[in-house]
Order: C-alpha cells, then sequence, then structure tokens
C-alpha cells in the first residue's frame, strides 16, 4: 500500500498559503503523480490525487477533459472549477513489485504568487512578489476528511473513454 499524501507536512503548509491569501486568490492546481505499483492510474492513483486538488479548491464543481493511456498507465485531467480555478492532474503507474511514490508534487498558483511543494521530500517554495522563500513544513497540519471520489473518478473515466467533456463534483 502506497502511504498517503494527504498526511504530509508540506501539503498541510501549502494549503495554509492559500487560506491566508498569502498568494491571492486562487487560480490553478496542478497535481503530478508518478507511482511504482500494479493496476490502472486511475483506480490506484485517483482518489488520493482528488483527495489532494479537493484540499486545494474545497468542494466544487468541475468541467473537465481526460485522457488514458491504452493500456491504462496514466490518465491526465485538465478541469475548470465553477469558481474559474483550472484543475489539472497527470497520474502514472509503473509496473513493480515494492508499491511507492517516485513523484508527487503540487503547484498552486494565486494571484499574487504560488506554491510548489514536493510531496515526497521537506522542500517548499513560495513565491510572492517580495521574492522566493523556502518555508519549513513544521508540524503536521488536521488531517483532510476522506472524500468519497467514486462519482469524480467515473466521470474522468467517462471523459477518457469518450474523448469528452463531462462535469464532475468533488
Amino acid at each position: 500500500m502506497i502511504a498517503s499524501l494527504s498526511a504530509q507536512p508540506g501539503l498541510a503548509r501549502a494549503l495554509g498559503a492559500v487560506r491566508s491569501a498569502e498568494i491571492g486568490l486562487l487560480r490553478a492546481a496542478a497535481l503530478d503523480l508518478v507511482s511504482i505499483g500494479a493496476g490502472d492510474a486511475l483506480p490506484v492513483l485517483g482518489p488520493e490525487a482528488i483527495g489532494v486538488l479537493r484540499g486545494a479548491t474545497g468542494p466544487t464543481s468541475l468541467d473537465l477533459q481526460a485522457h488514458t493511456t491504452a493500456d491504462g498507465g496514466a490518465t491526465t485531467f485538465l478541469g475548470r472549477a465553477g469558481h474559474g480555478v483550472v484543475v489539472s492532474a497527470h497520474l502514472s503507474m509503473l509496473p513493480g513489485e515494492r508499491p511507492e511514490h517516485l513523484r508527487a508534487a503540487l503547484r498552486i498558483v494565486g494571484t499574487h504568487g504560488s506554491v510548489l511543494v514536493d510531496l515526497l521530500r521537506p522542500q517548499l517554495d513560495v513565491r510572492t512578489a517580495a521574492g522566493v522563500t523556502q518555508v519549513p513544513f513544521g508540524e503536521p497540519g488536521p488531517a483532510l476528511p476522506p472524500a468519497d471520489a467514486a462519482e469524480a473518478l467515473s466521470g474522468i473515466a467517462e471523459s477518457a473513454r469518450s474523448g469528452r467533456r463531462h462535469t464532475i463534483t468533488w
């Protein structure tokens, strides 16, 4: 089983930058998640991706377009939330015996800056008009409540199958 990214202190700090408007109003959230393991990328990594992105955007409705490779090893989707926030994710599974994340990076862009966090290492860059600062993670924040991602995963899979835009809620 791959460890949950929602418990990473860097995620709590990045979400804190969004909630406190340290980077201005939220405009975009992008997740890049590459892991070793068995199975298709969407059902294995999708719930984790939705949890991380939902943490950044809050509950919202999204119009999205998705694409999945023929073997199911990679899924990419791009969406626009009802409040104008752009959301994107790239999920890839590489076959292997020991399940683990190889790359997990989240970029959050606001009207007045951005946050780039490597969810696997203690590294967080906050860019604002005042400059770039490397922020220590500190203590982990409260755990995000688990969201039921089944409907969202179904919508992403349907968009990938049909090649058409689909609306989901998370």
